[in-house]
């Protein structure tokens, strides 16, 4: 069970009204896996099939596992996707017979990640791959506008994502090979809007749809999530941010702590 299924049967509503799979993402993913179409890719915490779907339509067999009963019934279907309701940490799975397995921004609402990186290694064929996407916060640049003003909402960040050293370490032990870590910048023009995609368009945080789709945000009348975007909503209006952060506008891209995590 997810540690925020809740959220995730509500978020899921609405989920692919801005939670859309981005091109460069998927690329890595098929770069990294270093596979042929025909193949099979388990996707873990598919959510609604964003990349399940791309990775089908490129001819790759997909198995897609996800707990949230809400989440399947926004799921997109193709005919090389196997959608599957099951968790991380029990995969319902035979033993080697995937051919590579992807998780893209969900390893952090895992209960056990040592058993969860344990029944990958179960499920996948030899010298198959495993690709993780996700964020170590820690590793934000130190002038992160959102650490600014979500500070308070991020905080339990950083307990659910492990440091990339432990967590990398706990993917090696379960494994037992040495993961490569790639930083991933964000650009400024992400399709998949995730919490961190927005950094260079902060109006974006005060809409109601992106918000529904980040599991910090979707928290429906929670105080500290009112009172954060209430912040953000004033300093736009009055300029404080611009006045701060302006430089930011000029980037095309951003480190917000991502990263792939490759063995």
């Amino acid at each position: 069970m997810s540690k925020e299924m809740p959220v995730y049967n509500s978020i899921g509503k609405t989920y692919n009204a801005t939670r859309k799979a981005d091109n460069r993402i998927t690329n890595i993913l098929v770069r990294e896996l270093k596979i042929k179409p025909s193949a099979t890719i388990l996707d873990i915490g598919a959510g609604t099939g964003n990349y399940s779907y791309e990775l089908a339509e490129m001819g790759y067999h997909v198995i897609a596992l996800e707990p949230s009963k809400v989440m399947r019934t926004q799921a997109k279907h193709h005919r090389n996707i196997l959608w599957k309701e099951g968790i991380a940490e029990q995969i319902p799975l035979e033993d080697n017979s995937v051919d590579g397995v992807i998780c893209t921004l969900a390893s952090h609402h895992f209960r056990d990640l040592a058993l969860c990186f344990s029944e990958m290694k179960r499920v996948l064929k030899e010298n198959g791959k495993i690709t993780l996407f996700t964020l170590d916060p820690r590793l934000c640049d130190a002038d992160c506008w959102l650490l600014d003003y979500f500070g308070s909402i991020l905080e339990d960040a950083y307990n659910i994502h492990p440091p990339i050293k432990n967590l990398s370490q706990l993917l090696e032990e379960q494994v037992e090979r040495t993961p490569k870590i790639i930083p991933y910048p964000l650009p400024h023009n992400l399709m998949d809007q995730f919490f961190f995609a927005g950094w260079r368009k902060p109006e974006i945080y005060l809409n109601s749809e992106f918000q529904k789709g980040t599991s910090p945000l979707a928290k429906e009348n929670n105080k500290e999530v009112i009172e954060c975007l209430e912040r953000l909503s004033f300093d736009l209006k009055d300029g404080n941010w611009n006045k701060k952060y302006n430089h930011i506008l000029g980037l095309d891209e951003y480190n917000c702590g991502h990263f792939f995590l490759v063995v």
